[in-house]
């Protein structure tokens, strides 16, 4: 007797069946060991290279703190010597220390040639001075004031 064709598709698509499993199980979709190290070495790599970035902003953000706090410090200062009157306004220097950082405050007459009256004029300077990563750093604020007129 001979075999009917439905039995031989049946019989051959069960080996087909039999044959996808298998090959699926040798082409199942997933990562291999390798793909996995390499795909952790790379993120490796990603995450040193921006753990070498963080300091240095960290580092950015300090100075950029203490810049701040010099200059906040350099315009008080200057506030505090323009609301002083003429007279109290003496021409030399003085120092103050605040907040790790030193002021000098300077008053002097500018050289400014054709000046119809140079006693009406001075010039005020405010310089802060701070330590920072074992360098020094100044800032320099300058103004100048008029004799108010009587």
């Amino acid at each position: 007797m001979r075999p009917q064709t439905s039995d031989i598709r049946h019989q051959d698509d069960h080996r087909c069946v039999l044959k996808s499993e298998v090959c699926g199980l040798k082409s199942a979709k997933g990562f291999s060991l390798v793909e996995v190290v390499i795909a952790i070495a790379i993120l490796a790599v990603g995450l040193v290279g921006s753990m070498r970035v963080f300091p240095m902003g960290l580092r950015a953000s300090r100075r950029a703190e203490e810049l701040s706090r010099a200059t906040l410090l350099a315009e008080r200062t200057m506030a505090a010597t323009k609301l002083r009157s003429w007279d109290e306004l003496m021409v030399g220097s003085s120092t103050t220390a605040e907040e790790d950082a030193e002021a000098t405050v300077t008053i002097d007459h500018p050289e400014v040639e054709d000046l119809v009256d140079p006693a009406s004029l001075k010039r005020v300077s405010v310089s802060v001075q701070w330590s920072q990563e074992g360098r020094e750093r100044t800032l320099e604020l300058v103004t100048y004031l008029r004799r108010p007129p009587e």
